[in-house]
């Protein structure tokens, strides 16, 4: 658990150096290696950090992204289009597929023969399984 806590300790005392926050200083006592802000001891030792094991990134200011170029609203917006074209035929063809099989419900329901009646069940079950493929409602 010491170990642990020494090591986190240190991890944070080296970043924190690295990023500029301040002097760290370094104890031994009884309890093993302290880190700190404040001299924690007499003999109390500033702390170096290593920074090439620490990689620290420098945002840009927000004028900078503001001045980056954005995408155009003409590509968006003929995105948009094509989706809402594609969407509506989508919407068109389970429209079609739902009363094809409404037809089939309404001829199965009127009498027929045993041939009819087959070729009816197969036809529902196509139009059932294409609905499905095609994700509709």
């Amino acid at each position: 658990m010491k170990i642990a806590r020494t090591l986190c300790t240190g991890g944070l005392a080296l970043l924190s150096t690295v990023a500029g926050a301040g002097t760290i200083y370094r104890c031994e006592s009884a309890t093993g290696l302290i880190y700190s802000d404040k001299p924690c001891a007499a003999d109390a030792v500033v702390h170096e950090g290593d920074g090439s094991r620490v990689t620290v990134y420098d945002a840009p200011s927000i004028s900078e992204r503001a001045s980056e170029p954005r995408p155009k609203a003409a590509i968006a917006s003929k995105s948009l289009r094509k989706s809402a074209a594609t969407y509506a035929k989508r919407q068109a063809n389970c429209a079609k597929l739902n009363q094809s099989i409404s037809e089939v419900r309404t001829k199965l329901r009127t009498g027929y023969g045993v041939k009819e009646g087959e070729r009816l069940k197969a036809r529902q079950r196509q139009l059932g399984e294409r609905r499905r493929a095609e994700k509709c409602r």
